[in-house]
């Protein structure tokens, strides 16, 4: 078992895409980082699952079939209960202007570097910490 697991006080993320293989590849690399984690593959169902998990942080794929990663930022930045909640955005294109204009707190391209990701969490949370 990793030292890393299930650490105490260890931020929970959200991790949405409608590619449910792809979610999991990503929760399996994010708990052997230490970090639980949470998946949805439905974005339609996005307030509900952040209202019943609590994340500290939602890693949202740009593209959503119907409904695109920046339509559900939106959504999260709408809902005033979740509006302050940290998201990075991820895509195999480069979208990260966009993303940030859009109000995404980090944006990671696909395919991933794993040390870029944990990097762009720690510090998106560090920074919402100290807010």
């Amino acid at each position: 078992m990793s030292a890393k697991h299930d650490l105490p006080g260890k931020p929970k993320l959200l991790v949405v895409d409608d590619d449910p293989m792809t979610c999991r590849l990503i929760k399996l690399q994010l708990e052997m980082e230490g970090y639980p984690c949470e998946t949805l593959s439905d974005p339609e169902r996005i307030l509900e699952v952040i209202d019943r998990t609590a994340p500290d942080l939602a890693l949202v794929d740009f593209h959503l079939g119907t409904q695109g990663g920046l339509d559900l930022l939106q959504v999260i930045r709408n809902c005033e209960a979740y509006k302050h909640l940290p998201v990075i955005l991820m895509s195999a294109t480069d979208y990260e202007q966009e993303c940030r204009q859009a109000g995404a707190d980090g944006f990671v391209l696909k395919p991933f570097n794993w040390q870029d990701i944990a990097r762009a969490i720690g510090e998106i949370l560090a920074r919402h910490k100290m807010n």
